[in-house]
């Protein structure tokens, strides 16, 4: 059986899933949270782990699957967020704007008005960093979840930008509602 959550491998959902899986479920990622609860709702994927409510708020894509009723939340876990500024290796030009996903760039709006950063929202934090590796214009760093640097030819520029801040998201692992 499948468990989809929104992925890759480090994600904050993927540290959520490693909490709530039952340990028969091979894990299945997903590059954004429509696909996680499209493969829910349609089948593909026996089980969810999505984000329901973090410090930015409650995540509206998974309050509607279970208060429309076609899921259900069989387990909760939360966690502290805490996010780490990433670089290209080779950038060293002032930083300008911060990607990640919208849900992060509002937590870190403190920082980012500090700093009078320019932003752009991506589907997850890793899809950022994905971006940030490959981006052609200097001056700009994603934030997502520590350990993340090698596996994206990223360097840490900043740890724990949200500071002072005590940052909590809760998860759940979701089931399809028996018809």
């Amino acid at each position: 059986m499948l468990t989809a959550f929104l992925g890759p491998e480090g994600s904050f959902t993927h540290q959520a899933a490693e909490q709530l899986v039952p340990q028969t479920s091979l894990l299945d990622p997903h590059d954004t949270l429509e696909s996680v609860l499209d493969a829910l709702r349609g089948g593909a994927a026996r089980y969810a782990v999505a984000a329901i409510d973090s410090a930015a708020g409650p995540i509206a894509e998974t309050v509607a699957a279970v208060e429309e009723g076609w899921a259900q939340v069989l387990a909760e876990h939360a966690i502290e967020i805490r996010f780490d500024l990433y670089r290209r290796i080779v950038d060293e030009t002032p930083l300008i704007g911060l990607v990640g996903h919208e849900k992060a760039l509002a937590q870190l709006a403190p920082y980012i008005d500090n700093k009078r950063l320019r932003t752009r929202a991506f589907a997850s934090n890793t899809a950022g960093l994905t971006a940030i590796s490959t981006e052609s214009e200097p001056g700009w760093g994603a934030v997502g979840p520590s350990g993340l640097a090698r596996a994206y030819g990223l360097r840490v520029a900043e740890r724990a930008i949200e500071a002072p801040a005590r940052l909590v998201t809760r998860f759940v692992l979701l089931q399809r509602t028996p018809d």
